[in-house]
């Protein structure tokens, strides 16, 4: 949203209008009568509106545009098509926001997808509305080095903070494949020490755990790991794979949402079993030099500058 918030801001003026969810449905309704006056005196203002996910933050402003003859954008992003009731995970998991979602994806002027999966995923719920995919980006600095020094590390990235995130983002595969590779690092980075307790009381002694880091901070990571693996039972994109591949980490990956188009050529694939993903991984660490050339894993559709050009293109 920072990157998409930047790129409007060098070419027009762009007013920020944070919807922050809430549990409640008093406060949300606090909230949604908030915005309701906000467009109410304000839509007029605008020219057009870009909203990052469809929830029940999107329905006004959808509405607002549609009856004022605005254009609206609506980010796409996975969580706004997902579906998961075991885990309480996706919009259509509660009917309110469900119908909010479906409505700004059917009324839009257009959806954006960040994945050909979320596409998809779009098409069957608004099958008559107009989509365009335009893939999230890596916008890291120093991201270009001819080589990287490499660890026989593997590691993770998330915002681990649930039990819900624990799962969804396959932290329990990470850690029995850690147990079964007492002879590599495994690191997972971004999971809350109250998780920690919570459900972690046997840690393998080959595996740490990191904390919340500064997204910029994450380079020194992506350096020293020679694998990266994102394990999710729910993954629309996964911009820690893409960012990860940009420092040469090789990606080991669930068949799961986004994640396939992602890696390509350039990882794994695995099911969602500790032999076979310790399989693949000690493979990659024992076959793959210390030192990668980055270039190899850099995917240009994933890139600043191409989101950059197709998000200006949109209001050209």
């Amino acid at each position: 949203m920072r990157t998409d918030f930047e790129i409007l801001s060098e070419e027009h003026q762009v007013t920020k209008y944070q919807y922050k969810p809430v549990k409640g449905l008093g406060k949300n309704a606090m909230k949604f009568i908030r915005q309701f006056f906000f467009l109410l005196f304000n839509i007029w203002r605008f020219d057009a509106v870009f909203i990052w996910f469809a929830d029940y933050h999107s329905f006004l402003p959808v509405l607002f545009s549609r009856i004022t003859g605005r254009k609206s954008f609506v980010v796409i992003g996975g969580y706004d098509v997902a579906n998961i009731p075991e885990w309480k995970y996706g919009v259509f998991t509660n009917r309110l926001r469900g119908f909010c979602a479906a409505f700004s994806m059917r009324t839009c002027s257009l959806n954006l997808a960040v994945s050909r999966y979320v596409e998809r995923k779009t098409r069957r719920i608004a099958p008559k509305n107009k989509i365009k995919l335009i893939y999230n980006c890596v916008n890291l600095q120093d991201t270009m080095q001819e080589n990287i020094e490499k660890e026989n590390l593997v590691i993770t990235v998330g915002l681990i903070d649930s039990e819900r995130s624990f799962y969804l983002k396959g932290i329990d595969s990470f850690i029995e494949t850690a147990k079964l590779l007492p002879e590599i690092q495994f690191m997972i980075i971004g999971m809350g020490h109250e998780i920690q307790k919570a459900l972690l009381t046997m840690k393998p002694d080959n595996l740490e755990i990191v904390g919340l880091v500064k997204h910029e901070d994450l380079v020194s990571y992506y350096k020293k790991a020679k694998v990266y693996c994102q394990l999710s039972r729910s993954e629309s994109f996964g911009v820690a794979v893409v960012e990860a591949m940009s420092f040469g980490c090789i990606p080991v990956v669930t068949n799961v949402g986004g994640l396939p188009e992602l890696i390509g050529k350039s990882g794994k694939i695995v099911k969602r079993n500790a032999e076979d993903i310790s399989f693949q991984t000690s493979e990659i660490i024992n076959r793959e030099p210390k030192s990668f050339d980055q270039k190899r894993f850099l995917n240009p559709s994933f890139s600043f500058e191409k989101r950059k050009s197709e998000i200006r293109h949109l209001f050209s």
